[in-house]
C-alpha cells in the first residue's frame, strides 16, 4: 500500500469523523433545546400557579375575615371608614393592584401561556377598577400608588380607569 492510498483512507476517516461529530453535536442541541423548552414551560407553569394562589389569597381575607367582609362592603359603598378601617381598604386595593402589576410584567415578558392573561384584560380588571372607583380607591389612586407604580402602568390602569367609569369595559370582569 503506498502513501497516498493510506492519505485517501485517512481523509475518508477524518471526513467521516466530523460527519459523526456534526450529528452528536445536533442530537446534543436538539435535547438542550427540548430540555429548555421544558423548563419554561415548568416556569410558566409555577408563576401561573402562583398567580393564581395570590388571586386565591386576595380574595381567601374576603372568605374568612368577617370584621374585612363588613369593612370591605362599607368602602364599596362609600360608606364612612374610621382611620384604621381605611387603611385596611386601602391595602387591599394596593394588593389587587400589585398582583395586577405582577400578571401585566409577566406577560410583557411572554411568561405566560398564550392566551392565559390578556394585557387588555389584566389593565381593564373590573374588579380592580370597582375598587379604584370607590371615594377610597380613588383617593389611594391618585396619592398613593404613584409613590408604589410605574409611570406607564399607571397611565395604562387610568385610561381603562375613565373607561370603567364610563361603562365602556364590557368583557373585563375578573
Amino acid at each position: 500500500m503506498n502513501w497516498e492510498a493510506i492519505g485517501a483512507v485517512g481523509e475518508i476517516i477524518g471526513a467521516l469523523a466530523v460527519l459523526a461529530t456534526l450529528y452528536y453535536l445536533a442530537i446534543q442541541i436538539k435535547m438542550q433545546n427540548y430540555q429548555l423548552q421544558k423548563s419554561n414551560e415548568q416556569a410558566r407553569v409555577s408563576l401561573s400557579l402562583e398567580l393564581n394562589d395570590s388571586y386565591t389569597q386576595l380574595f381567601d381575607m374576603l372568605l374568612r375575615d368577617k370584621d374585612f367582609i363588613s369593612i370591605y362592603h362599607r368602602g364599596i359603598e362609600n360608606e364612612s371608614l374610621d382611620k384604621i378601617e381605611t387603611e385596611q381598604f386601602s391595602q387591599h386595593i394596593n394588593k389587587c393592584m400589585a398582583l395586577v402589576e405582577s400578571a401585566v410584567v409577566a406577560a410583557k415578558a411572554e411568561l405566560h401561556f398564550d392566551g392565559d392573561y390578556e394585557l387588555e384584560f389584566m389593565y381593564g380588571n373590573k374588579y380592580l377598577h370597582e375598587l379604584l372607583n370607590t371615594n377610597i380607591g380613588s383617593t389611594w389612586f391618585k396619592e398613593k400608588s404613584p409613590l408604589l407604580y410605574s409611570e406607564d402602568f399607571l397611565q395604562k390602569i387610568s385610561e381603562f380607569k375613565s373607561g370603567y367609569s364610563l361603562g365602556h369595559t364590557e368583557g373585563t370582569i375578573l
